[in-house]
């Protein structure tokens, strides 16, 4: 199963559970979490705004996200009074994972790249000769992003990833040596970059990715 039918029957297993929470069943478990799990956002955005300067604008879109829908939860601020059809936009996201088609790439010739994709998708092909890096956030949705035709500014750049229910897939060239640090909760980090391409390289130019995958997929390849 590819990347975005599993994220897409993630996405409906946890809309349906959810359901099942609001009419009485799982009721305890799930009333907490239902609660409390913007503080992940929160983390998640302020984890990015101090690490990646680069990524700063995702960072801050998560952490206010997480911001709202935190108070909104605790009473403090109303913010949806229709809350309780959240379950139904997650399953709506899942469908939409597993029968979106692909879209056309955008050229982009910029030294950073920073992305959003929020019930939505989006496409990306990096040409820069002098890429230092950036963020992706993809909540809902799903973001590719291909660096086949960049070259790394100094040698090695730092790439944020961001994956609430969502997946990112990210291409590179086949001399990049890759690095990833992060965490997956309930989700998955799979680098499948040929690492006998770079046998015999001395400074190999390098991608730092520093993840988080909350219900969500991240995947790197030539």
């Amino acid at each position: 199963m590819n990347q975005k039918r599993w994220i897409g029957g993630i996405l409906i297993g946890i809309g349906v559970l959810v359901i099942l929470g609001n009419v009485g069943v799982l009721e305890n478990f799930w009333g907490l979490l239902a609660t409390y799990w913007p503080a992940l956002l929160i983390l998640a955005g302020g984890f990015n705004i101090v690490t990646n300067p680069a990524g700063k604008v995702g960072g801050l879109i998560v952490a206010t996200a997480g911001v709202l829908l935190l108070l909104n939860n605790i009473d403090q601020v109303q913010i949806f009074t229709h809350i309780s059809f959240w379950p139904v936009i997650l399953i709506l996201a899942g469908v939409w994972f597993l029968f979106r088609g692909g879209k056309k790439p955008r050229v982009i010739d910029k030294d950073s790249l920073n992305l959003v994709a929020l019930f939505s998708g989006n496409s990306s092909r990096v040409v820069s000769q002098g890429f230092k890096g950036g963020s992706s956030v993809s909540m809902f949705g799903g973001s590719e992003v291909d660096l086949r035709d960049a070259k790394l500014s100094g040698g090695e750049a730092k790439f944020d990833v961001f994956a609430m229910f969502g997946g990112t897939e990210i291409r590179v060239p086949e001399n990049w040596e890759i690095v990833t640090k992060g965490l997956p909760l309930f989700g998955g980090m799979d680098d499948k970059t040929s690492a006998p391409a770079r046998e015999g390289e001395v400074d190999s130019p390098t991608l730092v990715i520093n993840y988080l995958a909350l219900f969500g997929g991240i995947e790197v390849k030539n």
